[in-house]
């Protein structure tokens, strides 16, 4: 049974417990026969695993964080070519998927140094909704649009470098990235007084 092997100190062990028999299932695992690097996941599995992941965290964090955003996006005076508020979500959604999709690719080549610097812009990204919505620190939100931007381009030339595919699929976000860092600072030059 799940709680009887729930670790006291590790919970992300834990989860790689669950994650590992759900997606093992003719491998019986215990706790302690856990890899420490991971397990032998099935490559299929892997891959859309990969592939959907930025896209769901991405709408988890969207929930948690921009209740309010509507409201908000209203009120803001917005620079010159923002776009209108409903293009947003579909927009996020295709290049979540195309996240996800040159991720998976460089995953397949086992670059673990290309997926954790992958992964700690995804986080990076993540963040800015906080700030700028949920915290409404717009100024800390422009601050963290140039990390988004800075942590893109070493993504973009570390994924070019293993896989050129994968830095193709990326362009449209890195684009997106630019355009969304002058939407930043477009609107907190023009909303500063609020």
């Amino acid at each position: 049974m799940f709680y009887n092997i729930i670790p006291s100190s590790n919970h992300f062990l834990y989860l790689r417990h669950y994650y590992c028999y759900y997606f093992n299932l003719n491998i019986a695992y215990t706790y302690h026969q856990i890899p420490k690097r991971g397990c032998p996941m099935k490559p299929t599995i892997q891959f859309i695993f990969h592939l959907v992941t930025p896209l769901i965290l991405g709408k988890t964090v969207g929930k948690l964080s921009t209740r309010s955003a509507p409201r908000q996006y209203k009120k803001l005076r917005q620079p010159p070519f923002a776009p209108p508020r409903k293009i947003f979500a579909p927009m996020w959604t295709f290049l979540y998927l195309t996240m996800g999709l040159s991720h998976a690719l460089i995953n397949r080549k086992g670059n673990r140094q290309a997926s954790k610097l992958f992964k700690v812009h995804l986080m990076i990204n993540y963040t800015w909704s906080f700030l700028f919505f949920r915290l409404r620190k717009r100024q800390l939100a422009l601050v963290n649009s140039v990390m988004i931007w800075v942590t893109m381009y070493a993504v973009l030339t570390k994924f070019f470098k293993i896989n050129r595919l994968s830095g193709i699929i990326l362009l449209p976000y890195t684009l997106w990235t630019t355009f969304a860092a002058y939407l930043t600072l477009g609107s907190w030059y023009l909303n500063r007084a609020k």
